[in-house]
């Protein structure tokens, strides 16, 4: 059996599950990069604030407000405030390339194979072009056919 070092993990759905699975690796000093979809629409204070749709702070509202619900949750997924600075967050239209610098990726989106498998085609695009050693998880027997083990 060959010995790895996770040091950077990337989950792939910010929900209730995927927040806290970030915060977790946190809680153990691993790089986490944390992305979820981007808004198709404003929101009232986003509108009031002239923001648009490609605005980063929109752009992130998503996965940014799921990890603050997170962090604020109690009790807390984090054992110190400090260990979330390890967490990163993103989109999937803009930060999905980052995935190559992980060494272990966890699906956690919404259980429709539909998104699951747009999900993991993107990913794959990023998987073949680098030739680090991964493990892409996913949490439904029904998207099996894409799991990748790479030794």
């Amino acid at each position: 059996m060959t010995k790895r070092t996770i040091r950077k993990v990337a989950v792939l759905g910010s929900g209730v599950m995927g927040s806290r699975i970030a915060c977790h690796f946190a809680n153990i000093g691993v790089e986490v990069l944390l992305l979820d979809i981007a808004p198709t629409q404003l929101n009232d204070a986003e509108t009031a604030k002239k923001l648009n749709l490609d605005t980063p702070e929109v752009k992130n509202r998503i996965v940014n407000e799921a990890l603050s619900f997170a962090l604020k949750s109690s009790p807390s997924p984090v054992y110190h405030s400090t260990v979330a600075q390890l967490i990163t967050t993103g989109n999937f239209g803009d930060d999905m390339p980052k995935v190559n610098g992980v060494d272990w990726i966890i699906e956690v989106v919404v259980e429709r194979l539909d998104i699951k498998q747009l999900i993991f085609e993107q990913v794959e695009k990023y998987f073949d072009q680098h030739p680090k050693k991964y493990i892409l998880t996913c949490g439904d027997g029904a998207c099996g056919r894409f799991t990748r083990r790479v030794n």
